[in-house]
C-alpha cells in the first residue's frame, strides 16, 4: 500500500531530520543500528543546518510527516515519491558541490559509516554559502505576563513558531531605523526587534523559564514573519488578554512533555555563561556549548514523546537493577511498564508483601497431589523469578537466531529494491532464479506466474533451515540468503545487547528482601550477572536433570533486569539492609514529572495537572522550603490518584465540576487525612488545603 502522509513544510522535515539523528545517538542499541542502516544505504539525502552544524537524512525517510521507526518499518515508502514530493512544493532543490561531499564524509564518519558518494537536497531558498554562513542563539521569553509562561510556551510548541509582542503592525519592510521611530515612548521594544530582524533560518532558538531552566530548544526556519495576533501570550497585570504578530517559523526539537529542561541537566561550565534570564529577546553571537551539546548529543528514541524514559533505560542498562522512589500515586509502576515497553523487553511482574518468601520467588518444597493411597509429597519447584530467568535463557537463544534472519531478510530485500531483481541460482539444476519484489513486497518468481514467499515462510527457513522437499524456490532463494547476508550478520550481533527481559518487582520494601533473594544477593549484583555470578542454591541437589539451564547452579542471566518500586512515606522503607540498597540504583520520581497516566483525561489534562501543582506546592514546596509541618515532598499527591477523576465524568467530559467533588471526597481527601492525622493543626491543615484544591482564592475552577 502506498504512503500518502507525506511532508508539508520545512518543520516536518527538519522534525524528521532529528528523529533518525536521535535514533542514531541513542542508547538503545535496536534503534541506533536501524538507523545507521538508513543513513548507510540511503541515495538522496537532504541537508539542513542544526547551528553551525549541518545534518543529513535519507530523503525517503523525512520525506514523510511524523515519521517513526515503526512507520517505515511498516511501510518505508518510495523514495521516488518524496523526493518528488519536495520538488512538487518547492521546498528542497538538488545540488552537487565538494564543500557539500565534505561535510557529508565528515558526518558519516563521525557515525561510523564509511561513505563519501551520494545526492543531496538543500532548502530552496539557500544556496551553499548560506550553509557555510556560521549561526547564533538566541534566548527568548514565551510572554510577558507572569505566571503564564508554561500556556505561552505550549502556543510556541504548538504552532512551531517564537514571537514577541508590542505594536500589532507589519514591519517586513521595515529598517531597523525605522522601527525606531514607532517606538520613540518605548525603547524597550528597540532591542528584541533588532534582533528579530536578524534571525535567520538555521539559527538555534531557545524559550527560556528565567534562570530555572529552558521550555526548549528548537531551530529557526524562516526570516522575521507577521501574522495579527498569531500568539496568545495570557492575560497582563490589567486584565487584559495578551497577543503577540511578530514571530519565527521554529521547529522545536528538545523539550519536556510536562514542564522545563532543569537548568541542571545542561552541564554548564565554569568557563561558560547561563543564559540571560530576564527580558524579551537576548542573543549569543556564539552557540554555548552546553545547548550544542544538549541538541546534537541527547539520545531521544523518537519525537513524539522526546524519549521521556532515556534516563531511566540509561540507569537500568550500566546498573541492572534500579529502584524507582517517590511519593504514593505518582506513576512508578506504570513508568516500570512503560520503561520496558520502551526498551522492547518481555517482562514480569510481582507485588511483594510480609508473607512472600524464597520459595515464592527462587525456589522451594511444594506438596504433591496425593497418591492412589492418599499420601502427599514433596517437590521442589522453581519460583516465579527463577522461571523468568530460564524463559529469559531461551529468549536471547530464540531473539539471536530470529534477529539475525530478519535483519538479512530485511538486507536482502532492499537490495531487490534497489536492484530491480537479482539472480539466483537453483540448488537443484542449473536454473537461473530470477527474483523481485511483488506488488504486496513479497519475495516473487515473476517468471513462475503466481509464486511468492511470504516473510514469515522465508524467516522459517531461515531459522530452521527446513522446507517442504518439493519447494525448490524458497529453499534455493533461502540458501542464497544464508550465505550472503545471514553469517555475518549473526556474528554481528552481541547476546548481551540481544533481547531483554525486566523483572518487575511493585512494593519492593514490603518483603524481607534478605530472606526473599537468599543466596542471590550475590548473583543479583551488576558485576556477577550470567555464569560468573554461578551459586548453588538451598535445594540444588535436587536438581537431576541435565537439560535444565540450571543444573549446575543458579545465576541471573545478563539480559536480565530487575526494576522495584517504593513508597517513601512507607514504614517499611528501612527494612531495606544497606548491602542490598548498595545492587540498586535509585531514582526518585516527583508526582509533576511523571503524567503520562492522565493522558486519558485528555483535553482536561493540562488543567488537572495544574491543580496536581497547586495542591502540592501547598504540601510541600520544594523551591521555596515550605509547606505544612511535619510533610515534605514525599507526602505529595501523584498523576495516579488524578487519573481516577476519569471514574466521575461523562463522555462529554461536561459534568467537570461534579467529578471535581467526588475526587476530592471519595479519593484525595482521605488520603491527606491521614497524612495529617497527629499533626499539629490538621483540621485546619485539611481545610486549607481543600481550599487550595477548589481555588477558592483565585480564579475558582473548581466549584466546591
Amino acid at each position: 500500500m502506498e504512503r500518502t502522509d507525506f511532508i508539508e513544510n520545512r518543520i516536518d522535515v527538519v522534525k524528521n531530520i532529528y528523529t533518525l539523528y536521535s535514533y542514531a545517538k541513542s542508547t538503545i542499541v535496536e534503534n541506533r543500528k536501524w538507523a545507521l542502516q538508513r543513513f548507510q544505504r540511503g541515495k538522496w539525502y537532504v541537508v539542513e543546518p542544526f547551528g553551525n552544524t549541518l545534518l543529513f537524512a535519507p530523503s525517503r525517510f523525512v520525506g514523510y510527516k511524523n515519521n517513526t521507526r515503526e512507520k517505515h518499518t511498516s511501510n518505508h515508502g518510495d523514495g521516488t515519491q518524496t523526493n518528488n514530493k519536495f520538488r512538487e512544493l518547492k521546498l528542497y532543490k538538488e545540488i552537487s558541490d565538494d564543500y557539500l561531499s565534505e561535510q557529508f564524509e565528515r558526518f558519516m564518519a563521525a557515525l561510523g559509516i564509511e561513505k563519501d558518494t551520494a545526492n543531496f537536497f538543500i532548502p530552496n531558498d539557500l544556496d551553499i554559502s548560506d550553509l557555510q554562513n556560521q549561526h547564533k542563539c538566541y534566548f527568548i521569553c514565551p510572554t510577558h505576563c507572569k505566571g503564564q509562561k508554561e500556556i505561552a510556551w505550549k502556543g510556541f510548541l504548538t504552532q512551531n513558531l517564537m514571537s514577541i509582542g508590542w505594536n500589532h503592525t507589519d514591519y517586513t519592510n521595515y529598517t531597523i531605523d525605522e522601527i525606531k521611530q514607532e517606538y520613540l515612548d518605548d525603547q524597550t521594544a528597540i532591542g528584541p526587534f533588532t534582533l528579530i530582524k536578524q534571525i535567520k533560518a538555521g539559527d538555534i532558538i531557545c524559550c527560556t523559564n528565567n534562570n530555572f531552566g529552558l521550555w526548549g530548544i528548537g531551530i529557526a526556519l524562516s526570516q522575521y514573519k507577521f501574522k495579527d495576533k498569531i500568539h496568545y501570550a495570557g492575560v497582563d497585570d490589567d486584565g487584559n488578554e495578551s497577543y503577540y504578530s511578530h514571530y519565527i517559523d521554529v521547529a522545536w526539537l528538545c523539550f519536556k512533555e510536562q514542564g522545563y529542561i532543569p537548568t541542571s541537566e545542561f552541564n554548564i561550565q565554569s568557563t561558560e555563561k547561563q543564559w540571560q534570564p530576564y527580558g524579551t529577546l537576548n542573543q549569543r553571537n556564539d552557540i554555548p556549548q552546553y545547548i550544542s551539546n544538549y541538541l546534537l548529543n541527547s539520545s531521544y528514541t523518537d519525537m513524539e514523546d522526546n524519549n521521556k524514559y532515556e534516563k531511566y533505560i540509561k540507569l537500568l542498562e550500566v546498573n541492572k537493577n534500579l529502584i524507582l522512589t517517590g511519593a504514593p500515586g505518582t506513576g512508578k509502576t506504570y513508568l516500570a511498564k512503560a520503561i520496558a515497553e520502551a526498551m522492547d523487553a518481555e517482562y514480569g511482574f510481582v507485588q511483594f508483601h510480609p508473607s512472600y518468601d524464597y520459595t515464592d520467588f527462587v525456589e522451594g518444597l511444594r506438596p504433591t497431589p496425593p497418591d492412589s493411597n492418599g499420601n502427599i509429597g514433596f517437590e521442589r519447584k522453581d519460583g516465579v523469578f527463577k522461571n523468568f530467568c530460564i524463559e529469559a535463557i531461551r529468549g536471547k537463544q530464540n531473539f539471536i537466531a530470529y534477529k539475525s534472519a530478519s535483519e538479512a531478510l530485511l538486507s536482502f530485500k532492499e537490495d531487490l529494491r534497489e536492484k530491480g531483481s537479482i539472480e539466483i541460482p537453483s540448488f537443484r539444476s542449473n536454473l537461473i532464479i530470477k527474483t523481485s519484489l511483488s506488488s504486496t513486497e513479497c519475495i516473487s518468481v515473476p517468471e513462475k506466474s503466481g509464486w511468492r514467499v511470504s516473510d514469515e515462510k522465508m524467516l522459517a527457513y531461515l531459522e530452521t533451515g527446513t522446507c517442504h522437499e518439493n519447494d525448490t524456490y524458497t529453499k534455493s532463494i533461502g540458501d542464497y540468503i544464508r550465505k550472503q547476508y545471514l553469517s555475518n550478520i549473526s556474528a554481528d550481533i552481541n547476546p548481551h545487547t540481544s533481547k531483554k527481559f525486566i523483572f518487575i518487582i511493585d512494593e519492593i520494601n514490603r518483603g524481607e528482601i534478605s530472606k526473599i533473594f537468599g543466596e542471590l544477593f550475590f548473583s543479583i549484583d551488576p558485576g556477577y550477572r550470567g555464569e560468573s555470578g554461578l551459586v548453588k542454591t538451598q535445594y540444588q541437589n535436587l536438581i537431576t536433570d541435565k537439560t535444565d539451564p540450571f543444573y549446575d547452579g543458579f545465576y541471573v542471566p545478563s539480559n536480565v533486569y530487575i526494576i522495584g518500586t517504593m513508597n517513601d512515606i512507607d514504614r517499611s522503607v528501612e527494612s531495606m539492609d544497606f548491602a542490598m540498597r548498595r545492587r540498586f540504583a535509585w531514582e526518585e520520581i516527583k508526582a509533576n514529572e511523571n503524567t503520562g497516566m492522565l493522558d486519558e483525561l485528555q483535553e482536561m489534562k493540562d488543567e488537572v495537572i495544574e491543580i496536581m501543582k497547586r495542591l502540592n506546592a501547598a504540601i510541600w514546596n520544594d523551591e521555596s522550603n515550605t509547606g505544612i509541618e511535619g510533610l515534605n515532598a514525599a507526602y505529595h499527591i501523584g498523576g495516579s490518584y488524578f487519573s481516577k477523576l476519569q471514574l466521575y465524568l461523562n463522555e462529554e467530559h461536561t459534568n467537570k465540576k461534579s467529578a471535581y467533588r467526588h475526587l476530592w471526597e471519595n479519593h484525595l481527601k482521605g488520603v491527606l487525612f491521614e497524612y495529617l492525622r497527629g499533626t499539629a493543626n490538621a483540621m485546619e491543615n485539611l481545610k486549607m488545603l481543600e481550599s487550595v484544591y477548589y481555588n477558592e482564592n483565585g480564579n475558582n475552577d473548581i466549584e466546591g
